[in-house]
């Protein structure tokens, strides 16, 4: 690839990557709701920026995390911590650092598949198929990790490609950069692990000088990973507790083929809304044939390395929670991209071929339309119908405005940004690992609950309801467009004044 078209790719997926972030700026504190999740994931980056101590807080009532915060890898937490110190706390700061990884991921993708087709279409429709893909926007603005650690992975597959490519030993430097971003990936998600592993398998395969160059990306991509597990294990029964406990209930559990059963049951849940993904993928399939793919070099690296971690995920991640399939769709959009490439190139080749690159392009485009529909149409009706419903800080004014400076707060995690804002402290209900024993609340520390409306709590005879507040969705369509709108009950301790 010359200078000019290396030129070309960076602009254009730039201008992709700053699209998704100036697109999910527009209603990041409106869409979606806030969820638990938020506050359980970045409450240890503020502890971090504020008391210098990478502990969650909000969970400091749970036996096993009271002191430090091991229930995810902290790459998160500590992005979470630099948004922090650079522009303050609030819910625009916490959901900024999701969404520029998700920018910085679509530019990847782009790039990846750019460098294995050399044209232009395959990369944008991969790119804008993640762009556009409905649980990438939603986990990039829910703060949560994936998009990073798909980033990562992403940047890492154009590496390895590239040194694939390149051959040894000028392919090692990058193998070893690849295998860092593997390692960055891992330190932001569990989830990562499988196409790592993925990738370590493909260098096996395909790099001339396999066991030294697996080798040497293994090193590199278990870096960040060892020195994490260094760290946590000093804390033997506080590892147990979060991070291993939570692991073993994320995993795969059943017999083989019942793990695939569920996975296809999952991915046909998933993708009930967008059926012209199966178009799509049918004319994929339809140009890889046709332009016989699997002789060529890197299209044979992408097909080993999406297959190997469609299997890996099956045998490793069996739970319906999270957004797992992320990491195996991502790959499945940088196959139908080259896929679809194959049918327009092979269009000119013979008259009879000429309709396959008429099936693909329109396939393409109702899929866009499609995926655009449940990702961007949606925030469109919520902006127009419930925006102000959607306003946190509106809808938690009452509670903020009791709020005094030093007061303790116990109830539902989605209350934790009006909290800390109005310099109060809060102990969640939430928690999302298994535990013998939920905390409750004391009437002679916490002098408010506040729960969502009509929650009981076990250790509310201390305490008297004082306050209904927030409002419902207006319905849109027939639906709310959310699970549970901003609606809570406040109580008071009847022992504190």
């Amino acid at each position: 690839m010359n200078a000019q078209s290396n030129s070309g790719t960076h602009a254009a997926g730039f201008a992709l990557a700053l699209a998704f972030i100036v697109l999910q700026c527009l209603d990041m504190t409106t869409y979606p709701l806030v969820n638990g999740d938020e506050a359980l994931l970045n409450d240890a980056g503020w502890q971090l920026a504020t008391t210098g101590r990478f502990r969650a807080d909000v969970l400091a009532l749970h036996r096993g995390a009271e002191n430090h915060y091991l229930w995810q890898v902290p790459g998160l937490g500590f992005a979470a911590a630099m948004s922090y110190e650079l522009f303050g706390f609030g819910l625009w700061q916490t959901r900024l650092t999701g969404i520029l990884f998700g920018g910085l991921g679509v530019w990847a993708i782009f790039a990846f598949v750019r460098s294995i087709t050399g044209g232009m279409t395959g990369a944008w429709l991969a790119a804008l198929s993640l762009f556009l893909w409905p649980d990438w926007m939603l986990t990039a603005k829910e703060s949560r990790m994936d998009t990073a650690a798909i980033a990562a992975l992403l940047m890492s597959s154009l590496l390895v490609m590239q040194s694939l490519r390149s051959g040894a030993p000028a392919g090692l430097g990058r193998l070893v950069l690849a295998g860092l971003c593997t390692s960055v990936a891992t330190m932001f998600h569990s989830a990562a692990l499988p196409w790592g592993a993925g990738l370590g398998i493909v260098i096996l395969i395909f790099a001339p000088n396999r066991f030294r160059s697996a080798l040497v990306f293994g090193l590199a991509a278990a870096t960040l990973g060892a020195a994490w597990l260094a760290y946590a294990l000093q804390f033997p029964q506080e590892f147990r507790a979060q991070y291993l406990s939570l692991l073993l209930d994320r995993s795969g559990g059943g017999g083989l083929l019942d793990r695939f059963a569920a996975e296809g049951a999952r991915y046909g849940m998933e993708f009930r809304r967008l059926p012209t993904i199966y178009v799509l993928a049918f004319f994929a399939l339809c140009g890889a044939i046709a332009a016989r793919l699997w002789t060529d070099r890197a299209a044979r690296v992408l097909l080993a390395l999406a297959a190997l971690v469609l299997l890996l995920h099956v045998l490793v991640a069996g739970k319906t929670s999270g957004f797992y399939t992320l990491y195996p769709v991502t790959l499945a959009f940088c196959v139908i991209g080259i896929g679809v490439e194959a049918c327009l190139a092979e269009s000119g080749a013979r008259h009879r071929r000429r309709w396959l690159a008429a099936g693909a392009t329109f396939a393409s485009l109702a899929f866009l339309a499609n995926a655009a529909a449940f990702s961007v149409g949606p925030r469109a009706l919520a902006w127009w119908f419930q925006g102000p419903q959607r306003d946190y800080a509106l809808q938690m004014t009452p509670l903020s405005s009791r709020l005094k400076p030093g007061d303790q707060v116990w109830g539902t995690a989605v209350a934790w940004f009006a909290v800390v804002k109005a310099g109060a402290r809060q102990d969640v209900l939430d928690w999302m690992g298994p535990v013998a024993e939920p905390p409750r609340p004391d009437p002679l520390r916490h002098k408010y609950v506040v729960v969502h409306r009509g929650t009981a709590f076990g250790g509310a005879d201390g305490y008297r309801k004082i306050l209904e507040f927030g409002s419902d969705l207006p319905l849109v369509f027939g639906s709310r467009l959310a699970d549970r709108p901003y609606g809570f009950d406040l109580w008071q301790s009847t022992a504190l004044p």
